[in-house]
């Protein structure tokens, strides 16, 4: 299947389904369309890898898993986006749109927002919950007891998706597995003109990018 045919499946749906891999070197990741109501990987469509310990990240959405011409990437303005804007470019180094974590509202809670090619807002999304925002921030603060406790690893990291003040999605954590694996599903009257390759780009960042 060419790129043009997988962006036009992914235009037709409002559920996308992302399954991370375990890899020792590199975060990888697998994009699908689940079955209407499923968590269930569906035939993947889009493959991802995340080099470790990268000082710039350039994350490469290919049609393949291996290392093939990628269909558009993330890659981050500056070296060290603590403030944590990024653009993504299509196969050709144009710029699609960008993703930006708001650095201030997110020491309390992750908070992000997703821009066109001309930089206007069209998304941003925020924890789903306050509780456990706070309860993973405490964890973090204190490695003893989440490295104890394992209570990183089953808390549910779930993102609640606005556009004009409206809740137009969500995004969800699928527990119970060993790797993760979300699943985001879109209001379909708002989701239907929105370039897909920033809604992919964006659910990937939300777990490749979250800590940067």
């Amino acid at each position: 299947m060419d790129g043009h045919s997988v962006l036009e499946l992914l235009a037709s749906t409002d559920r996308l389904l992302v399954q991370q891999v375990f890899r020792p070197l590199a975060n990888e990741y697998r994009i699908s369309i689940p079955s209407a109501g499923a968590t269930g990987e569906g035939q993947p469509l889009l493959f991802v890898k995340q080099k470790k310990m990268k000082i710039k990240e350039d994350i490469r959405f290919r049609l393949t898993p291996d290392d093939g011409p990628h269909v558009f990437r993330i890659k981050s303005k500056t070296v060290f986006e603590f403030a944590g804007r990024h653009e993504v470019l299509d196969d050709a180094d144009a710029v699609i749109g960008a993703l930006g974590k708001a650095f201030g509202k997110s020491l309390l809670r992750s908070h992000w927002h997703v821009y066109d090619a001309a930089g206007t807002q069209v998304l941003e999304a925020h924890e789903a919950s306050w509780v456990i925002a706070l309860v993973r921030r405490f964890i973090e603060l204190v490695p003893v007891v989440g490295d104890t406790l394992g209570v990183l690893q089953w808390l549910p990291f779930n993102f609640v998706l606005r556009s004009g003040g409206e809740e137009v999605g969500r995004y969800k954590r699928v527990l119970g597995q060993f790797r993760d694996r979300y699943v985001l599903e879109l209001e379909p009257e708002w989701a239907t003109p929105t370039d897909r390759r920033l809604l992919v780009a964006f659910t990937v960042a939300l777990d490749a990018l979250q800590d940067r």
